[in-house]
């Protein structure tokens, strides 16, 4: 093949690849999700480019050291398969799979070197082209091994196939060097399938709101709680006239605000909520039960927090706490920070689920796992439960940066 036409496919592959690198790089980090697969992922293409930009300066049409710069572009490209393997490792480690990244990485770095030993002492094409062949393929292995199925797989299958084919026609020796041409098809149609399975979890996290929320409307708003309130309002009449329109504005506000949080897809003010909790303590002191104190240590108040977090937790305090105690008689509420966290804990000094009944069980589950899906999807926050003889221990741990107002 002519010398010219040859050069000709290279640089103007080298170019376009490195476009569609640049494009997507730029597209990648304004992506609000930056975890570590999206990490790997973003070095990947910068070392790409890398190679596509030793690649172009190297060539006939641009005047400079062609061995020099040759060398650094067969380098890069090595560099390349390890960093996607790693970027391929920690997508299954994100969804639940155990790998033992070392023996990956070693076995693709080996290949790199490889790669380097070739083009330092000057091998052939089929030496230089070989080991990155090799690499793809162990990525197909990977994928074969995985728990991926074959439809999940596909992508990720047809993407490999590009840097494996380029790889192939460099081993060619007809001088053809397409293989970051290759790597960039393959970088694309990765983070295409990234953006399809960050749009699918999304999706399915939406629906696990939407479940929720029907959930919580009737973990918070039971009907057995309603006709308790709205009968011990009634002995009021009777009894305590005077303390009947704050039972009502009690009873009122708790409902309002249940429901207005349960539309409310955003974080509010941590005051809010605690506005919320004391409006439902003071409807407790209202109906039959023991009496309680509530105590307060907030080390921090300017935070914002999922809506429907602090007061389920103080209701089953108040129920399921200190109402099934003997001795159980105080609430303590606290915030405060620590290692880059902030903590809301809420502690009875009852005696836990000694005297529970399983349906009361299945209610405080309800009404905890709902709080604890709430935080997973709004904040990415943790809800902890402690029972011991000395009380229940509710702990919500927050990253203290999703804490912040946006």
């Amino acid at each position: 093949m002519n010398v010219y036409v040859i050069d000709t496919i290279n640089i103007t592959t080298a170019l376009v690849s490195a476009l569609l690198c640049i494009v997507v790089m730029i597209i990648a980090m304004q992506l609000r999700k930056h975890d570590r697969r999206m990490g790997w992922f973003l070095i990947t293409v910068c070392v790409c480019i890398g190679a596509l930009a030793y690649q172009i300066a190297g060539s006939r049409f641009a005047k400079s050291d062609v061995n020099i710069y040759t060398v650094f572009s067969y380098v890069l490209y090595s560099l390349v398969g390890p960093l996607f393997g790693l970027y391929f490792i920690e997508t299954e480690l994100e969804e639940g799979q155990k790998w033992d990244g070392h023996f990956w990485t070693i076995l693709h770095s080996s290949m790199a070197v490889l790669v380097v030993l070739a083009v330092i002492f000057s091998g052939t094409y089929f030496q230089i082209y070989m080991p990155m062949v090799a690499q793809y393929v162990i990525v197909l292995i990977m994928l074969v091994i995985s728990s991926k199925s074959i439809k999940a797989s596909a992508g990720f299958m047809i993407g490999i196939l590009f840097p494996i084919t380029a790889a192939l026609v460099g081993a060619s020796g007809i001088g053809i060097n397409v293989v970051g041409f290759g790597l960039a098809m393959l970088l694309l149609l990765v983070f295409f399938l990234y953006q399809s399975d960050t749009e699918r979890e999304l999706m399915a996290r939406q629906v696990e709101v939407s479940q929720n929320k029907v959930s919580l409307l009737m973990e918070q708003i039971h009907p057995h709680f309603i006709y308790n309130a709205l009968q011990q309002i009634a002995l009021l009449c009777d009894e305590n006239p005077n303390g009947v329109k704050g039972a009502i504005l009690s009873f009122s506000g708790y409902l309002r605000n249940n429901l207005e949080a349960l539309t409310n897809e955003t974080m509010i003010p941590f005051k809010k909520e605690m506005d919320h909790t004391n409006t439902f303590i003071e409807l407790a002191k209202v109906l039959p039960s023991k009496n309680f104190e509530v105590e307060k240590d907030f080390q921090i108040e300017d935070f914002y927090i999922p809506a429907l977090t602090t007061q389920p937790l103080v209701e089953n305090a108040i129920k399921y706490g200190i109402g099934m105690s003997e001795k159980g008689e105080k609430i303590y509420i606290r915030t405060y920070v620590e290692g880059g966290y902030v903590y809301i804990s809420v502690e009875d000094d009852g005696h836990g689920e000694k005297t529970i009944l399983p349906t009361q069980k299945d209610h405080i589950s309800v009404g905890t796992n709902n709080v604890r899906t709430r935080l997973k999807i709004l904040c990415e926050g943790e809800l902890n439960i402690e029972t011991s003889e000395q009380g229940t221990k509710a702990v919500i741990k927050i990253p203290k940066e999703k804490t912040e107002k946006k």
